[in-house]
């Protein structure tokens, strides 16, 4: 068997450090099939290039894995961003000690496999669920079979016993934990959807494909009983399901009597009373809702799927329980005008006890709705290189008009995140003080003890 060294390239941190799941999912499968695995994480060493090439050096590995799970950051305000030169640097780094193959892989070397394998110079890439491909490309490699440079693994079809388990190494499980204070679980993979920018249906398929719940239990317990870990988030695209599944495996977090808390990402829409009150029990503290659009119109045309209304029935389910609630909006897509900001701006302010995060433009990315629309108004040609980010704005909008409603609405509300920027410095400030989890989540504790201050 193989010697695999993987590496996490993941160095963001806002709005919080995030585990690398997709590399401890894909490390397991590999263990499983009797590989020696190494990860490194790049983000957790105050000295990266030195500490890899000593891990290069004393590991001495056959292959080395590159987990991407970020192209960008998504912000058309932020400065100049150019995030695969640490991919690319990253791959120097390992060339500089070894010139056993690279291969790349994660869910945003999936989206543009042949622009992002040629600029960091892998030596081969995965595209999709990387499990069993990953053990198939290896295998055949060690058989001295010629490959192609990119290959594309089947979409899973469904997950049971084992797999989609993550192996978890300690020492990054303790630094997350001090970090963000909770674990990542993946409890099923694909989207149903047709968000006009989204890239999850392509990625993982247009099906929910569901793990089996037993495995789902069996990671939570392995992590409380080997790392005391009790607080987690389920990565999901979308956690609520219209089958009904999530709420199964609610109530067998209860039944196990696991007594954790956890959050997730979820759709504002067909989340009543009686699941709430199981999800609450179950553990659920806080959710990150993609509501996307502020008013009918640019929902529609964002093809969300449901209204504004779902976003002010849904919010007033989580704050019935005590459910902390993250909304997250973009401005400037499909359809937006003068007129639909305004009601954007005037909707938002419904939601005065969630933590509202607002977006300007929308990155556009190869293989979605938005891709055709940004083609058709000719914001983009069909030779366009789309590795440096592109931003979708509406014709029918002033941008910086836009820009500057959104910024005076939110001038005076603590949690009312725009620019992205004022979230980035409002968390960086709550790390100098201690705090640690989701933050966004602290932001209403925080407001909720101002307001009462300022009653008395």
């Amino acid at each position: 068997m193989s010697k695999v060294l993987m590496i996490s390239s993941n160095t963001f941190v806002y709005p919080y450090p995030v585990y690398p799941l997709g590399m401890a999912v894909v490390s397991f499968a590999l263990s499983e099939q009797g590989h020696n695995v190494f990860q490194f994480d790049y983000s957790v060493h105050e000295n990266p290039d030195e500490e890899l090439k000593k891990t290069i050096r004393e590991f001495s590995p056959d292959y080395v894995g590159l987990s991407i799970r970020n192209i960008d950051d998504v912000d058309s305000l932020g400065g100049e961003l150019e995030v695969l030169n640490t991919e690319r640097h990253i791959i120097e780094v390992v060339k500089g000690e070894t010139d056993v193959p690279v291969i790349a892989g994660g869910s945003a070397f999936s989206i543009m496999p042949e622009e992002i394998i040629a600029y960091i110079k892998a030596d081969y890439g995965v595209v999709g669920s990387g499990e069993e491909q990953f053990n198939s490309l290896i295998g055949d490699l060690d058989k001295g079979k010629s490959c192609p440079k990119i290959t594309t693994a089947c979409l899973m079809q469904s997950q049971s016993g084992k797999s989609g388990s993550p192996l978890w190494d300690k020492d990054l499980v303790d630094f997350y934990m001090g970090k963000s204070a909770m674990l990542n679980l993946q409890t099923k993979r694909g989207c149903p959807y047709n968000c006009a920018y989204c890239v999850y249906p392509s990625l993982e398929g247009r099906t929910f494909r569901y793990r089996d719940h037993d495995a789902i239990i069996s990671d939570i317990k392995r992590a409380k009983d080997l790392y005391g870990v009790d607080s987690f988030f389920f990565t999901d695209s979308v956690f609520n399901d219209p089958e009904g599944r999530y709420i199964e495996l609610a109530e067998k977090i209860i039944a196990a009597d696991l007594n954790i808390r956890w959050a997730g990402y979820f759709r504002p829409k067909g989340v009543g009373e009686e699941e709430f009150k199981i999800l609450k029990k179950s553990g659920l503290y806080a959710v990150e809702v993609g509501s996307d659009a502020g008013c009918d119109e640019t929902l529609r045309r964002m093809g969300k799927g449901f209204t504004f209304d779902d976003i002010i029935d849904f919010y007033n389910g989580c704050n019935k329980e005590g459910i902390a609630g993250a909304y997250f909006f973009i401005f400037g897509g499909p359809g937006e005008t003068e007129a639909t900001v305004r009601e954007g701006v005037e909707n938002m302010r419904k939601l005065k006890d969630g933590v509202i995060f607002v977006y300007s433009g929308i990155r556009v990315l190869p293989g979605t709705s938005l891709h055709k629309i940004a083609l058709e108004e000719g914001v983009l040609s069909p030779d366009d290189p789309m590795l440096e980010p592109v931003y979708y704005f509406s014709p029918g909008i002033d941008v910086d008009e836009m820009n500057r409603v959104l910024e005076e609405d939110a001038k005076h509300n603590r949690r009312y995140i725009f620019p992205p920027e004022k979230g980035k410095n409002m968390i960086d400030a709550m790390h100098t003080f201690g705090y640690k989890g989701l933050l966004w989540n602290e932001l209403l504790a925080i407001s909720g003890r101002s307001k009462r201050r300022k009653r008395k």
